[in-house]
C-alpha cells in the first residue's frame, strides 16, 4: 500500500511552485497507471494524461469520420475527470478498442499534435504527465525525465489481463503495429529523451516503479533547492537502482 506523501512535507523540498515529472514510453509499459499512482503519492501533484487527450479527439472522430481532425481537435475540453469535444462527452470510449486501434492515426496528424500540444502546454503547477511526447516536446524543461519500457510479451499480457476477451497474441501483434507507427511519425515521435531516467518495468510491480520516481523526484527536488538555480542540477540524479 503506498503512503501518501503530504504536502507540507514536498513543499519543504521544493522551492518552486512548478515542477513537471514527464513519463514517456510506448503502449503498455505502465505510464498512465504509474502516473496516475504516483500523483496520489505525491500530495499536491496532478496527473495529465495527455495521451486520452488524443483518445478523446478520436472517439469523437469515430462517429464523425468526414469532419476536419484540427478543427475536432480544436473543441477538445476537459471538465474535473471528463472530455468533452465540442460539448460532446467521449469520457466512457476513450479505452475502448476501436480507439485504441485507430488513435496512433489521429495522434500522427500534425495539425492535430499542434493544437493538443499547446492546450498540453497550458497545464501549470507541479504536474505529472505521460505521453510519447512528453519529456521531448511538450514539456522539454521538465525537472525530472521517465521512460518508461517493458518487454513486447509484458505488454500484452497486461492488455489482456484489462480485457480478456481479446488473446495476448493479437495485443502483441497490434501493441508492436503501434510501436512502429508512434516511433516511425514524422511529427513528435516516441523516442527516449537523452536526459531522461529509463526504468525496465517488466518484472517490477506498480508499487515498485512509483517508489523509485517518488525517490528520484525527492532527489530532483532537494538538488533544485541545493543549488540556488531553481534548476535542476547538472550533476543529474542517481540512476536507477
Amino acid at each position: 500500500m503506498l503512503e501518501r506523501v503530504p504536502a507540507a512535507t514536498i513543499s519543504r523540498l521544493s522551492t518552486p511552485s512548478e515542477f513537471v515529472i514527464a513519463i514517456d514510453g510506448p503502449a503498455g509499459a505502465g505510464k498512465s497507471t504509474v502516473a496516475r499512482a504516483t500523483a496520489a503519492k505525491l500530495d499536491g501533484f496532478v496527473y495529465l494524461d495527455t495521451g486520452a487527450m488524443y483518445r478523446a479527439v478520436t472517439a469523437y472522430l469515430l462517429e464523425r469520420p468526414d469532419e476536419d481532425l484540427a478543427t475536432a481537435a480544436e473543441g477538445l475540453e476537459l471538465e474535473d475527470d471528463r472530455y468533452l469535444v465540442h460539448g460532446v462527452d467521449v469520457s466512457d470510449r476513450i479505452r475502448s478498442l476501436e480507439v485504441t486501434a485507430d488513435v496512433s492515426r489521429v495522434a500522427a496528424v500534425p495539425g492535430v499534435r499542434r493544437v493538443v500540444q499547446a492546450k498540453q502546454r497550458h497545464a501549470t503547477g507541479r504536474l505529472i504527465a505521460e505521453g510519447r511526447d512528453i519529456g521531448s516536446v511538450v514539456f522539454p524543461d521538465a525537472a525530472l525525465k521517465i521512460y518508461l519500457d517493458a518487454s513486447l510479451d509484458q505488454r500484452a499480457q497486461r492488455r489482456h489481463r484489462d480485457y480478456p476477451d481479446t488473446g495476448a497474441e493479437e495485443f502483441a501483434t497490434s501493441i508492436s503495429k503501434r510501436d512502429h507507427a508512434d516511433s516511425s511519425r514524422e511529427d513528435s515521435p516516441l523516442l527516449c529523451p537523452e536526459d531522461a531516467l529509463r526504468i525496465d518495468t517488466t518484472k517490477l510491480t506498480i508499487e515498485e516503479v512509483v517508489e523509485q520516481i517518488t525517490a528520484l523526484a525527492f532527489e530532483r527536488m532537494a538538488t533544485r533547492q541545493g543549488d540556488g538555480t531553481g534548476q535542476p542540477g547538472s550533476d543529474g540524479t542517481a540512476p536507477v537502482q
